[in-house]
């Protein structure tokens, strides 16, 4: 299953469950258990393919568990909830296709914003109807997006820039007006 010898240096290389550390969104996520090949002499590690998925798999779970966000049994039990197929979950949210297989299946997470419109949808269901809906893109709707774009049109962009607004950045050689 695995190399006799390192390809890297040579060593020998032995079966192992030691903890393989796995970088998820680039949090070094320690993962115990997950049978593998490591080199004695330099540490290279060798995984089949399923334990390559097992080692992902994982990792993301406990890095989303870390953050606090929708396990993909919670996404699964909440698209159910709304009858709707992946694509049309992925249509309602906003996200690319096969994004919600991905999260089901547990090899990647989602956003903290995709997680919180999911609890949202969790909460009140009724937020479905106006997602599916042109109600939030219409320009005199009833949800108050007509009022946050007076808003944006309006006295904040009309305001002058003032002299103490921006100031000039210099680090090395290189300069940004922040």
């Amino acid at each position: 299953m695995y190399p006799k010898k390192c390809a890297e240096c040579g060593g020998e290389v032995r079966v192992s469950v030691e903890p393989v550390v796995v970088d998820v969104r680039g949090e070094q996520v320690s993962v115990p258990g997950i049978e593998h090949g490591r080199c004695s002499a330099c540490g290279e590690e060798y995984l089949s393919l399923d334990a390559a998925e097992a080692l992902q798999r994982e990792a993301v779970r406990r890095s989303k568990a870390a953050r606090g966000l929708m396990s993909p049994e919670e996404i699964r039990t909440l698209r159910h909830s709304l009858s709707l197929s992946q694509a049309a979950f992925e249509k309602l949210l906003g996200v690319g296709p096969k994004t919600v297989v991905r999260w089901e299946k547990g090899t990647v997470f989602q956003s903290a914003t995709a997680d919180r419109l999911m609890r949202l949808i969790a909460v009140e269901p009724g937020l479905v109807d106006l997602l599916q809906g042109d109600a939030l893109y219409a320009v005199a709707g009833t949800c108050g997006v007509s009022r946050v774009a007076e808003h944006l049109s309006g006295e904040w962009h009309s305001r002058p820039i003032k002299r103490g607004h921006l100031r000039l950045v210099k680090r090395d050689d290189n300069a940004a007006a922040a």
